[in-house]
């Protein structure tokens, strides 16, 4: 007697009935209703099965491939299942994706009620079977509405964690100041680090203490582990309070040279948490870097520096506190020579500031790593007020010109000129005898200015008309200045420095 052979329609629906049957094995989650059945190629049916018939948990197609139809030659049989194969990928490790046994059975079609709303498949295992040949048609409209009313709340479920993983996807990867620091524990912090900021910044917790904690983990110092409960620093909390950071994250070293003229230069390295570190690099560069005299001249012992130390302090502050902590391979670096003061941090300015808005002076107030600001701020380390471009512009004032930038190496680097012979070489005079203190007065007067008229050049200076004309023509004549305009209508202006 022949067998029953049945049209596709039927076997769809024959795969949806037997769905109903399925399993649950979960209590915090649904489980779905999945059914499957296999065909000879012209609709003799083999075999039935639904989710868990056997097995808790097992899918109805290995229940059909590996058990049912195990000792079957399944080669162009034809598979009908109500929910798309899952792959290796979406198994737990050591099991195999129902995909894989499909074509592992050598199956010639399969029929797909509905796409898997786990975002783990969503069309992957449909995508693997037809890499593999077989080919893949979905039950129609209809009977796949049935198929998602059915599975109503699983699809919703499944739903919602395809949304987490697009969300996640999109959000940008944590740095490796936000992730906690591999190997590190709260022992990896230095309770003398702590409590020196604790007491500089007159704070009202103590060190240990669950308020420690709390205040840690807000500003991301700190960060619970889920399993553990424990609390893991962060690459930033390590940094700023550890005991040895530079073990870890070596690019928190500053590297100074200073190079007195003659001898060899003396060369430092300064390691440990950054709220350390800053205070001993100003400390040393106070005590080694700077010519320092005392001025009596008020009656009272004054010290003084042969550079502003205030503009200084704030260029080595901002190294510290606004460099690019995720570039690993890159230190700040401060150089110091009798003519000119280096200092280097790895990094493009951070936008929106530009290398121009730099150079123009004119840069707005904010800072790369807000919360290093904010603890160096609570010290008395640093003001809150951006990269104090304004203590900088003030410096031909002083007798001083205003500072380079340029990007060096994936670096930003500020130079600071310290004699008129800086000054010199910057505008490529060689004979430095040539360039006058009268020279070096009018060029500082017009670069802190931007630009100036020769009338306003002769007030501030106190000179005639005439005298003002042969000095600024001399300034233009050394390529210091720039002039556009011709007669009383002329503006001067300095060059920018590189």
């Amino acid at each position: 007697m022949a067998k029953k052979k049945y049209t596709p329609l039927e076997l769809m629906k024959m795969a949806i009935e037997e769905s109903h049957k399925s399993v649950p094995e979960h209590t915090d989650k649904t489980d779905p209703l999945v059914g499957a059945l296999i065909t000879t190629k012209d609709g003799v049916l083999l075999a039935k099965a639904h989710r868990g018939e056997l097995r808790e948990g097992e899918h109805c197609e290995y229940t059909l491939i590996e058990r049912k139809l195990v000792n079957e030659n399944l080669k162009d049989c034809v598979l009908y299942v109500t929910l798309e194969p899952c792959t290796d990928a979406s198994r737990n490790k050591g099991k195999r994706g129902c995909s894989t046994h499909v074509t592992k059975a050598r199956l010639g079609t399969v029929y797909v009620g509905i796409e898997d709303p786990n975002p783990k498949i969503a069309t992957e295992g449909i995508k693997f079977l037809e890499s593999k040949g077989i080919n893949v048609h979905m039950f129609n409209q209809e009977l796949g509405d049935t198929i998602r009313k059915d599975n109503a709340q699983f699809i919703k479920e499944k739903e919602k964690e395809a949304l987490q993983a697009k969300l996640v996807a999109i959000q940008p990867k944590r740095t490796i100041l936000q992730q906690p620091a591999k190997g590190s524990t709260i022992a990896s912090f230095s309770s003398d680090i702590i409590n020196k900021f604790i007491n500089a910044s007159s704070a009202t917790f103590t060190y240990p203490s669950p308020e420690f904690n709390e205040w840690a983990e807000q500003f991301e110092f700190i960060e619970k582990e889920a399993k553990t409960n424990e609390y893991k620093p962060t690459g930033l909390g390590v940094m700023l309070f550890g005991k040895n950071p530079e073990n870890q994250f070596p690019q928190t070293i500053f590297k100074v040279e200073i190079n007195y003229g003659k001898g060899k230069p003396e060369i430092r390295d300064f390691k440990g948490a950054l709220v350390k570190q800053l205070p001993e690099v100003i400390d040393f560069i106070k005590d080694k870097g700077l010519k320092f005299t005392m001025d009596k001249s008020s009656g009272s012992r004054k010290e003084v520096a042969d550079f502003p130390f205030e503009v200084l302090l704030e260029a080595i502050g901002n190294a510290v506190i606004h460099r690019d902590y995720t570039i690993e391979g890159a230190t700040n670096y401060l150089y110091i020579d009798p003519e000119k003061i280096i200092v280097r941090s790895p990094g493009e300015p951070f936008l929106p500031i530009t290398l121009d808005d730099l150079k123009k002076f004119d840069a707005p107030s904010l800072s790369r790593n807000p919360k290093i600001m904010y603890i160096f701020n609570q010290m008395h380390l640093a003001e809150q007020r951006g990269i104090g471009l304004r203590d900088m512009k003030h410096l031909p004032k002083e007798g001083f010109p205003l500072p380079s930038f340029q990007m060096k190496a994936g670096s930003l680097e500020v130079t600071f000129g310290r004699t008129k012979d800086y000054i010199a070489k910057q505008a490529n005079i060689k004979d430095l005898d040539k360039l006058t203190e009268e020279d070096k007065q009018g060029y500082l007067f017009i670069q802190q200015r931007g630009e100036v008229s020769r009338g306003e050049f002769a007030a501030e200076l106190d000179l005639n008309d005439k005298t003002a004309q042969r000095r600024l023509a001399r300034l233009v004549e050394l390529k210091l200045v720039t002039m556009t305009g011709d007669k009383r209508g002329a503006r001067y202006k300095a060059k920018r420095t590189k």
